[in-house]
């Protein structure tokens, strides 16, 4: 759909849903980032997962949705699914500890790129050779990243190459997530199942981070604190989710995933104008070689699609 100027030009309309998600969830991981500087790891993940899991039931119930019958019809494949993303989740939030806003950021967008793999081994999809291009080019762009910002401040990264090691990880097994539970979502749809997934992954996430949680100082949190925590729950969780999927719902998957581009973009920019993270040139070359790699190793002929 498009719309026309005076001159008659053909401007391509702009899905705003999915461009405002992409800056809410880009400037999240600096929200989360500066709640680390006061919350442990595990106690921010069981807040804001407790709490945007429990808003969502609502927001399912709200629309008529019965996740009951939901959860009853697929027990088995939703109870992995759930354990599998609330370990991914923790091993997000540890990794966003050690390493810098910027660099996780765009390390976990590489998640397309190991769904490319998996469904390749699995034998769920045909890859061609742009899109092992497209691998090879992305984990280059990663590695210019991480080798590039050798002289960033501790006081950025405590330990910053086994954060981005670490976030590798947690990008792989929330590609191992979506790949799992593609039937799942195929059959009962994707924010049933994202839903559903999150809470049963508190099952993960508050034994881990409870009895933190509990011996935080919430009653010294500043009034910034307290902002961002609202922000990561109420925007990037339950406003994101919700509308990120409607638009897919509304559009198309295809259509709205190419929005997901600009989410390691805002945040490297929100990075560096709220927690003043500088990037180094050949950090920039990377953030760059790595996005073109993604688009590369999403690439899909018409023809080509995940077997359901």
């Amino acid at each position: 759909m498009t719309t026309s100027n005076h001159q008659g030009l053909r401007i391509p309309r702009v899905d705003f849903g999915p461009l405002s998600v992409a800056f809410v969830w880009g400037v999240n991981v600096v929200a989360q980032k500066f709640l680390l500087r006061t919350l442990s790891p595990a106690a921010l993940q069981s807040v804001r997962y407790g709490c945007v899991s429990l808003l969502l039931l609502g927001a399912m119930w709200w629309m008529g949705r019965r996740v009951g019958k939901v959860l009853k019809a697929d027990f088995r494949g939703l109870s992995a699914a759930g354990l599998l993303v609330g370990v991914q989740l923790l091993t997000f939030i540890y990794a966003l500890n050690l390493t810098t806003a910027s660099e996780a950021a765009v390390i976990i967008s590489t998640a397309p790129v190991w769904t490319a793999v998996l469904t390749a081994i699995m034998g769920l999809e045909i890859l061609y050779l742009r899109n092992w291009l497209g691998i090879v080019v992305a984990l280059g762009g990663v590695s210019l990243m991480i080798l590039g910002g050798a002289a960033i401040p501790a006081a950025h990264a405590p330990a910053r190459v086994a954060g981005d090691m670490t976030m590798l990880v947690a990008a792989f097994l929330y590609a191992l997530y979506m790949v799992i539970s593609k039937r799942l979502m195929n059959r009962h749809g994707t924010l049933a199942v994202i839903t559903l997934s999150l809470c049963i992954a508190n099952l993960v996430s508050l034994p881990a981070g409870l009895s933190e949680a509990m011996a935080m100082p919430w009653l010294t949190l500043s009034g910034l604190e307290w902002l961002c925590l609202a922000y990561t729950i109420l925007l990037a969780g339950v406003y994101g989710f919700v509308t990120w999927y409607r638009s897919i719902k509304l559009t198309s998957p295809a259509r709205t995933a190419v929005y997901q581009y600009l989410v390691p973009v805002f945040a490297v920019l929100a990075a560096a104008l709220f927690l003043h993270e500088k990037l180094t040139g050949l950090q920039f070359v990377g953030i760059a070689v790595t996005l073109v790699g993604i688009y590369l190793a999403r690439y899909r002929r018409p023809e080509s699609q995940l077997i359901a």
